[in-house]
């Protein structure tokens, strides 16, 4: 375990925020603190696991990144896989919308690629050369299936990613920033790699977000141990500003809502060992279209948001 010092501010003065269980312990006996910067105002999880020890919080868990269609066994994992797959094009259109060059000249890079699909949808279905798209996940094995399932060059860290001096048009982090230990080293990589037009395009859940006031301790993205850092736009951009970096337009997204409410229901329930009855699934399509009105007149209210980042000018 380590305590670590807020990455905006070097500051390790911190109040008290919410305690929440691992989201994989039905019950939950331990519960892990999450605190605020008293300083930049950040959220993060402190005390926490260190590099060393954090990869025991995903494959105990059977995390949901690395689950692919080889291991599902249950009927909740196939749905969020159908379901991921579904949603690729959606993703891909949102990455590459309003891109200037030809898409056979695009570059990309994903960093916390998992096994490799939206990689892999740019190339078969956008048409973007292997040679242009490239990914970083440090799990071997999610690694692994990416490399000999899609023909991906995936490489372990960042700073690999870009050893030729290679620039990409486009960068993603697509809910893969709340999860690295050495967050300023991945930004500071990031903006080395991003071609002077290029964008930096991350999605994060928002602790902000009217689902995650109303669940709480159950709120599904909390995900502790495993999200060490929970942004809101404030401070997000204090920590892009330390790398010359800004955001330029942010916006809701909508499927992250839809499973983020749905799973915290569902751990509700399992925590107060209530049954998931027909009733209880109407009331939760109501406070799910509740939710989904806020975000979209509030969009600082969403329970996710997708940040669209460039070089500041």
């Amino acid at each position: 375990m380590e305590t670590a010092q807020c990455p905006i501010s070097n500051s390790r003065e911190f109040t008290p925020y919410i305690q929440v269980p691992d989201r994989f312990e039905g019950i939950g006996n331990t519960h892990w603190n999450i605190v605020c910067s008293s300083v930049s105002g950040l959220l993060m999880l402190n005390p926490r696991p260190d590099p060393s020890e954090i990869a025991l919080h995903y494959r105990g868990a059977k995390y949901d990144p690395f689950l692919h269609a080889g291991n599902t066994t249950s009927w909740r994992d196939r749905a969020y896989i159908a379901a991921r797959a579904l949603l690729l094009s959606y993703r891909a259109h949102l990455i590459l919308k309003d891109i200037a060059k030809p898409l056979q000249k695009t570059t990309i890079l994903e960093i916390g690629c998992s096994t490799g699909e939206l990689l892999n949808f740019f190339h078969s279905s956008s048409g973007i050369p292997l040679e242009n798209i490239r990914g970083v996940e440090p799990d071997t094995d999610a690694a692994a299936y990416a490399r000999e399932s899609f023909g991906l060059n995936i490489s372990p860290s960042i700073d690999d990613a870009g050893m030729d001096g290679k620039q990409f048009d486009r960068i993603v982090l697509w809910h893969s920033l709340e999860h690295i230990h050495a967050i300023n080293d991945a930004l500071l990589y990031a903006e080395k790699l991003l071609e002077p037009d290029g964008e930096i395009i991350i999605a994060l859940p928002n602790p902000a977000g009217s689902d995650a006031r109303y669940y709480r301790k159950n709120w599904v993205a909390y995900d502790a141990p495993r999200h060490l850092y929970h942004f809101v736009p404030e401070t997000l951009a204090k920590l892009l500003a330390l790398h010359r970096l800004r955001v330029i337009k942010k916006m809701p997204y909508l499927p992250d809502l839809l499973y983020n409410t749905f799973h915290s229901e569902v751990l509700l329930c399992e925590r107060k060992n209530l049954p998931f009855q027909v009733k209880r699934f109407f009331k939760l399509f109501w406070r799910i279209s509740v939710f989904a009105a806020k975000g979209f007149f509030s969009p600082l209210t969403a329970s996710s948001l997708v940040y669209f980042v460039k070089k500041q000018g």
